[in-house]
């Protein structure tokens, strides 16, 4: 008997140990699943959610993300856990073999994070995320949360940081875990199992908005929500997860051309713009683009402007009102094209200002004098409301110059010079393209544009700028130019 009670025991404690060990590896599991990301940037493309999100809240617990510009449906979703939605105002739909699809990755096990502040596009009353939303049994609602927030305990945070975003209905709130409500329990998050996965919804006013991701505001919080909500799909972390670029490409007189499906119908009317236009802005600039560079537009579903990277443009397809105004995608590809024409060097202290200002000189060459001139003439004037004589602000180094005088200021400054050399946009370019070698210097700095600008206008223009309170000293560049 003395050796079968050992023997239980033994066995007891095997079975103990066994258990034991199971339940800390399926703990450490969970709290270790890596997260492999896909960001929609479909439906609104922002630079916060081109990376900036995912620095914030994926990549600080070992996570990675990658981005989705293309129709949702056609993304490969194979080796992501997490699929993050969001949508601001815009008017790109989400199809019904979207929504499929989302289904279809819940149903394997991984989790889908929606975010969203209910914001119809332009006169529109639909709010195209609530497509998504509504087949889970939820919507987001155009009423503002009213602080202050009231998150569970279980969420572990006592100051909640929010950009007072707006709060979301559901059908039937006992197949759904509230995770906050506003001061008047309305709710701002919730989260249900869907398949063998997790959906959460939640105000996107909730995470950071700023390009540069200074404003990570309830990391500790969305890191844990985010780890658990991928803890149903196993990854492979050895392979990244696959972004996907607009799957429309056409090439078009040397310029390629992308955009999604739900960008197809402009693609056509603003390549049109682009070619009208190409003659116009070489004659404004004086020199052809950069070898190799401006060989790509990309078409954005934003109307929050675009971007440059020297190969490519991005344009935003709703800027300025488009399509039913022009001259505001007049403008921005002309501002946007001049970042990339101009390089390697970029302009050192009016990239901004003296980019924006070629898109004007655009709008007036395309027959759109009228909304050109107005839009310089609102530029210089609110820059005077600061700087009435244009010799306040340095443009060089004061952090705390307000963006209308970094605008500003700069066509001030060419519009004054265009008295005595009406080219000297172009003349600029000339002469930056003919003193300034990439094999002999790495750098463009604001000594060397005035260098440069007093080539293009044949008398040196130091002084003046000293009169302006710009920074510049003749002695700080190797550029030769009159005395």
């Amino acid at each position: 008997m003395t050796n079968l009670r050992l023997l239980l025991i033994f066995v007891h404690l095997i079975l103990i140990c066994f258990t034991l060990s199971t339940h800390l590896v399926m703990s450490e599991t969970k709290s270790t699943t890596k997260i492999h990301s896909i960001t929609d940037i479909s439906h609104t493309f922002s630079f916060y959610f081109d990376g900036r999100f995912a620095s914030n809240y994926i990549q600080p617990i070992g996570g990675i993300d990658a981005r989705n510009w293309a129709t949702l449906h056609k993304c490969d979703l194979s080796n992501t856990n997490l699929l993050i939605l969001q949508t601001e105002s815009s008017p790109c739909p989400y199809l019904s073999q979207d929504i499929q699809v989302v289904r279809k990755f819940l149903d394997g096990g991984g989790g889908v994070l929606i975010l969203g502040d209910h914001s119809p596009f332009r006169n529109e009353n639909v709010y195209s995320l609530n497509e998504v939303a509504k087949s889970f049994g939820a919507k987001f609602v155009d009423h503002h949360a009213k602080q202050p927030l009231k998150p569970t305990q279980e969420l572990e945070i006592a100051d909640l940081e929010t950009y007072n975003g707006k709060i979301i209905d559901l059908e039937d709130e006992s197949i759904w875990k509230i995770l906050i409500r506003d001061a008047e329990s309305r709710i701002v998050m919730a989260q249900r199992p869907v398949g063998k996965g997790q959906v959460l919804l939640a105000s996107r006013a909730l995470v950071g908005r700023q390009p540069n991701a200074k404003d990570p505001i309830n990391s500790g919080m969305w890191q844990s929500l985010l780890v658990n909500l991928v803890s149903g799909k196993q990854i492979d972390p050895s392979r990244l997860p696959k972004g996907k670029m607009p799957e429309n490409v056409v090439n078009r007189n040397e310029l390629q051309i992308q955009y999604s499906d739900y960008l197809e119908p402009m693609s056509e009317t603003i390549f049109e713009i682009y070619r009208k236009n190409r003659p116009f802005l070489e004659r404004i600039i004086g020199v052809p683009p950069t070898r190799g560079m401006l060989k790509k537009l990309i078409l954005l579903p934003t109307g929050g402007g675009g971007f440059s990277s020297g190969v490519a443009i991005g344009i935003g397809v709703w800027w300025g009102n488009f399509p039913e105004q022009r001259y505001g995608m007049v403008e921005l590809l002309g501002h946007e094209a001049t970042h990339s024409w101009v390089l390697p060097f970029a302009e050192p202290m009016w990239n901004e200002g003296l980019a924006t200002y070629v898109g004007i000189l655009l709008g007036r060459e395309s027959g759109l004098g009228k909304e050109a001139d107005t839009k310089l003439e609102n530029w210089i004037s609110k820059a005077k409301r600061y700087d009435p004589q244009m010799k306040i602000f340095d443009l060089v180094n004061d952090k705390e110059t307000p963006h209308v005088v970094k605008m500003g200021k700069p066509m001030w400054i060419f519009e004054e010079l265009r008295k005595e050399e009406p080219q000297i946009i172009s003349r600029y370019f000339q002469a930056k393209r003919r003193m300034i070698d990439p094999d002999r210097q790495n750098s463009y700095t604001a000594d060397d544009s005035v260098a440069v600008l007093s080539n293009a206008v044949g008398r040196n223009l130091f002084d003046w700028f000293l009169k302006l309170n710009i920074d510049v000293d003749p002695s700080r560049t190797r550029i030769e130019f009159p005395q």
